[in-house]
């Protein structure tokens, strides 16, 4: 029995030096939130394979191709990797690989890339700031601050016809390289930015989002629409009317997370969706104690808790009219683009872009 009894008091005494050291190793300032009900593949988002058919192209060009852009005048399709090399392709060339062709390397890591009427790209890197890429490839970094402050994970954006560009900052407490800790901690210090570049300024739009993703205006640029990823939604702030300067939730109780959106002529807004929702993160919501003692894990130690592949489409009004799903031949899809009868889909975790004829979903 005193051996059982050592045992025990072994046991707890190493317990509790694990607990302490996690509580003194993180970072973590948790608060408690409330996740939305949990939301299956059911309904308008029923489980599908309809993105089954996807076919890999730019296969050894770069790891990571997270968000895409077409060009406005010359047809090329803009992607960017985790190496900082931005290149474009010709989507009708005979080898797609080998039309593509080396833009820049920004040095950086970037994710949201949009253009505006003249060509100049407008790049969301999540080390070196908003930046702009001329049609000779010159870069000039616009903006990294606001009221003195870093920005510190900026991450998508959308570039008005009067040349403001609108960017998320996806939280202000942790970086790229532990951006998974804003999960735990629920900082909520995701923003949405403007730039202007005719007075060279930056100011805010929204504040206190749940990191704060990608970026989309109208068609007729009388809102913006916001995924915020953290709490799985979609929320359409008004830039113009009556209700100029508030903003609503656009579609909310998603079943996965919303990365970069995106807007075709038509006015439909394509979604990627980079993970289904985390049980375990939603489930410790109420327990920030918990959390806090995940804090001291490193960071790429976590990693989410499942892989999927989804996309879906939305008009103006919030309808679903596309739900396309994958289990495993395309995952944590981040971006989707259709061009023609072609869907183009990106991926943060992906060593290529991959291609589905619209006709065949």
């Amino acid at each position: 029995m005193a051996l059982f009894l050592k045992s025990i008091y072994y046991s707890l005494g190493l317990c509790a030096i694990v607990v302490g050291s996690l509580y003194v190793l993180s970072d973590l300032q948790p608060q408690v939130w409330q996740p939305d009900p949990e939301q299956s593949l059911t309904g308008v988002f029923a489980k599908n394979e309809r993105l089954s058919g996807l076919q890999p192209i730019l296969e050894s060009v770069g790891y990571g191709p997270e968000d895409m852009a077409l060009h406005p005048s010359n047809g090329m399709i803009y992607t960017a990797f985790a190496n900082g090399d931005i290149i474009y392709f010709d989507p009708q060339a005979e080898d797609i690989t080998y039309s593509a062709t080396l833009v820049n390397n920004t040095q950086g890591r970037p994710l949201g890339i949009r253009f505006d009427a003249t060509g100049n790209m407008y790049v969301a890197d999540a080390l070196r700031g908003l930046l702009k890429i001329d049609p000779q490839g010159r870069i000039t970094i616009l903006a990294t601050h606001y009221n003195g402050q870093k920005l510190q994970f900026i991450d998508h954006l959308a570039v008005a016809k009067d040349g403001t560009v609108y960017f998320s900052n996806a939280t202000q407490r942790f970086t790229m390289h532990d951006y998974v800790y804003d999960f735990l901690e629920t900082s909520m210090t995701g923003g949405i930015f403007a730039y202007h570049p005719e007075s060279d300024t930056v100011t805010s739009v929204m504040s206190g989002l749940f990191f704060a993703n990608g970026v989309a205006l109208a068609k007729q640029e009388d809102f913006l629409l916001i995924n915020e990823t953290g709490k799985s939604r979609i929320l359409k702030h008004w830039l113009s009317g009556d209700k100029a300067g508030t903003h609503e939730v656009f579609i909310d109780n998603l079943p996965a997370m919303p990365d970069n959106i995106y807007r075709d002529p038509y006015g439909v807004f394509w979604v990627g969706l980079i993970n289904l929702r985390d049980p375990l993160v939603e489930k410790l919501a109420p327990y920030p104690f918990i959390r806090q003692l995940l804090g001291g894990i490193p960071a790429n130690w976590l990693a989410p808790s499942s892989e999927y592949g989804m996309v879906i489409a939305l008009d103006e009004e919030a309808q679903v009219i596309q739900n396309l799903q994958t289990a495993t031949v395309y995952t944590s899809i981040t971006a989707a683009l259709p061009l023609g009868n072609i869907l183009y889909v990106s991926s943060l975790r992906q060593a290529h872009l991959a291609t589905i004829p619209l006709s065949e979903l």
